[in-house]
């Protein structure tokens, strides 16, 4: 019988389209952001990508997760994450956003490095923030046609 990270979700119906889209929403909490890093790895392998696309990928959407539970919502406040990975002719995409507050700095001693890892990683990147919450998005040139 498969996991719970195999069942489906009505949000993940986009991800059936030939659009290869994947939609998820959860609660901002660590065990979510590791669960969504599983699912996004999944997705990215079976879409064909490059083991070291699939990776860089996979672990900037996880920083960026990490980064949400860490810092858009204040202590004991709930909240949520969006995680979208798109791929299409030109790109692969992958936005991570949430309804939080951005702070700009970090509060935590040796912390910080998130973003600065997500640049190294992503060839395009852009933080968008405003009251309604906070968007990173990253981009990598799609990969060549098999």
């Amino acid at each position: 019988m498969p996991d719970a990270v195999d069942q489906p979700s009505p949000v993940d119906e986009p991800a059936r389209r030939p659009e290869a889209t994947l939609v998820r929403e959860v609660a901002a909490v660590p065990v979510q952001a590791t669960i969504l890093r599983q699912i996004l790895a999944r997705w990215a392998r079976e879409r064909g990508l490059a083991a070291e696309l699939a990776e860089d990928l996979t672990l900037a959407a996880y920083e960026a997760m990490a980064n949400v539970v860490a810092h858009a919502y204040p202590a004991g406040a709930d909240g949520t994450m969006t995680v979208e990975a798109r791929v299409d002719a030109a790109a692969v995409t992958v936005t991570v956003s949430d309804t939080g507050h951005w702070h700009d700095g970090d509060s935590r001693p040796g912390g910080g490095r998130g973003l600065l890892l997500i640049r190294l990683l992503a060839p395009e990147v852009s933080v968008t923030t405003n009251p309604a919450g906070t968007t990173v998005r990253m981009s990598w040139p799609a990969p060549p046609a098999r």
